[in-house]
């Protein structure tokens, strides 16, 4: 649940907003409660993508990324697999 007060600063906040900034607010407004993004959806100019850009395979490339990482001056040693 969201205090009163958050809701009393993002309605101040939305107020001083022009027509073009007020549009791009509803926008993800409307994408967060939907499941789906919105028809006129352009992956290019969505700035949240750079936020999930990147390797997506992180987490079954661990073990290889600290290896890569590794040197003699690290302080750490490998065990054999």
């Amino acid at each position: 649940m969201v205090s009163p007060d958050i809701r009393k600063e993002l309605l101040a906040q939305i107020e001083q907003l022009d027509d073009e900034q007020a549009a791009a607010v509803l926008s993800y407004i409307q994408a967060l409660q939907s499941s789906s993004p919105p028809e006129d959806y352009e992956q290019s100019s969505d700035p949240t993508i750079g936020f999930l850009a990147g390797p997506t395979d992180l987490s079954s490339r661990t073990k290889a990324i600290l290896r890569e990482e590794i040197t003699s001056r690290s302080g750490w040693t490998q065990k054999k697999d």
